[in-house]
């Protein structure tokens, strides 16, 4: 179904002629049929409950629920699987046309692209264009997705015709950047965190590093292996950091991005770690530190003149001498930011909250790597949003029972008891807009022994060292 609106051409109307056509072709069945093909049963009790439970399948992998009904009419139920499909394949070709007559080679990441790319909107379909201004939520899924297309473009060797049927791979691993700083003697250190190729398992990659090191990277999580081991110094940040990888033969290099600035957000699976990373976007009430030139602090103070963005302190210089500052404890206080216009667009796009309400959760005990808390412990529960209140949900998914349903003043915790292990969907609502939040609740039975994967150890005066709890002389083993 989604592969009948993924081909549908950028001309077409959308409707239900068109759709259930590519359908028919797709399943081989006559062609001289009209509408949806004999047997498909639709409407709210068949069709409706499977994009209900993907949506379910997408919130409890950490995927934002994407599938949406129609408007009404006889796009209701065709609009879920047109929902689904970014790209279409004339949409590919279009943004292969446009690279070509922009001749843009740089090797820019997936967000860097798609600040340029939304320089051209005007010029583009309807259909692009929507995607480019419309729907801020999925902004960073079209970014990948128009990166993809990017780096087979390249790859290609800048082709005039985007290819069909075959995908070619990009040669480099992008990398992001990982923050961590010693809670002791405040030292902070920055480390190449690469990002794992969208859609494609590679188990095994050696990078060379300086002094002919060579990293062997390991997955972390979904999307990242664990950053490089030795601390990036400043001119990798200034001068676009490229590494040969050795292995496999098919890759060329990892590439940090040339960028001015960067956004680093607090672990999204342990906030209170103290490590902070370029794992996306911060979402509503997620405070995070903006590391970036100084030139571009004059667009940042701006922002916040105009009351878009506050932080707390001054700005703190990084890496001794050199031209990088960070801004701690940002966030964004405002939705109003069409009618403000600073020199960097990319900064202001990257800055500009996707959503206007999002769902926080805190405290209680988490289980590591999944995703759950241990049951016997509260959770705060936070609706962040620029309104006043919120109408906040929580459906206990076995049985579908409400354990929660009131008008809850955003931006404030609440303490939420769940006397029970199981799934749990919490919704909030408010101003027109509504966002979903999965938690799984487990009882003491699911935990199981992690074993460390690296030892932390910190001198301590001569001939000791702290491992933990543990004090230790340096002759013992580690």
């Amino acid at each position: 179904m989604v592969l009948a609106a993924n081909k549908m051409a950028d001309e077409e109307e959308i409707s239900e002629e068109n759709y259930f056509k590519r359908l028919r072709a797709i399943l081989g069945l006559a062609t001289s049929e009209n509408g949806r093909p004999l047997g498909m049963k639709f409407g709210r009790t068949d069709e409706e409950p499977l994009w209900q439970n993907w949506n379910l399948w997408l919130l409890v992998n950490g995927f934002m629920p994407s599938a949406h009904r129609g408007r009404g009419g006889r796009t209701t139920y065709i609009n879920y699987p047109i929902s689904q499909s970014l790209l279409r394949r004339s949409d590919k070709n279009r943004f292969v046309q446009l690279f070509n007559e922009k001749r843009w080679t740089a090797q820019w990441d997936a967000m860097t692209l798609f600040t340029y790319v939304r320089r051209e909107a005007q010029r583009l379909p309807k259909h692009i264009k929507e995607l480019l201004t419309d729907n801020r939520e999925r902004y960073q899924a079209v970014a990948e997705a128009i990166h993809e297309v990017y780096q087979q473009w390249q790859d290609d060797g800048s082709s005039i015709k985007q290819r069909t049927g075959v995908r070619s791979w990009s040669r480099h691993i992008f990398a992001g950047l990982y923050r961590t700083e010693d809670p002791f003697l405040g030292e902070v250190n920055y480390y190449l965190y690469p990002r794992q190729a969208r859609g494609r398992q590679l188990e095994s990659v050696q990078v060379q590093y300086e002094d002919d090191n060579v990293y062997q990277l390991r997955s972390e999580r979904p999307g990242w292996y664990f950053p490089l081991e030795c601390p990036l110094k400043i001119n990798e940040l200034e001068c676009s950091a490229r590494h040969p990888i050795i292995f496999p033969t098919e890759l060329d290099s990892l590439v940090l991005p040339n960028r001015d600035f960067w956004i680093l957000i607090p672990d999204p699976d342990d906030p209170d770690a103290g490590v902070y990373a370029t794992w996306g976007k911060p979402s509503l009430g997620t405070q995070f530190i903006l590391l970036c030139k100084r030139e571009l602090l004059s667009d940042i103070n701006r922002l916040r003149d105009e009351r878009l963005i506050e932080w707390h302190g001054e700005d703190q210089a990084v890496f001794n001498n050199t031209n990088w500052v960070e801004l701690h404890q940002c966030m964004v206080v405002s939705q109003a930011w069409d009618g403000v216009f600073v020199k960097n667009q990319e900064l202001k796009d990257a800055l500009q909250p996707s959503t206007r309400l999002s769902i926080s959760i805190s405290g209680g005990l988490r289980v590591p790597k999944q995703s759950a808390w241990l049951e016997g412990y509260s959770l705060q529960v936070t609706a962040f949003a620029f309104y006043t209140t919120a109408q906040l949900q929580i459906t206990r998914l076995s049985d579908k029972s409400q354990i929660l349903d009131k008008s809850q003043s955003t931006n404030t915790p609440i303490s939420v008891d769940f006397l029970s292990s199981g799934d749990f969907l919490i919704s909030a609502t408010c101003g027109g807009e509504s966002t979903e939040r999965f938690v799984r609740i487990v009882d003491w039975s699911s935990l199981s022994i992690e074993e460390a994967r690296r030892r932390e150890i910190m001198p301590v005066g001569f001939g000791h060292y702290i491992c933990g709890t543990v004090i230790k002389q340096i002759t013992e083993p580690v």
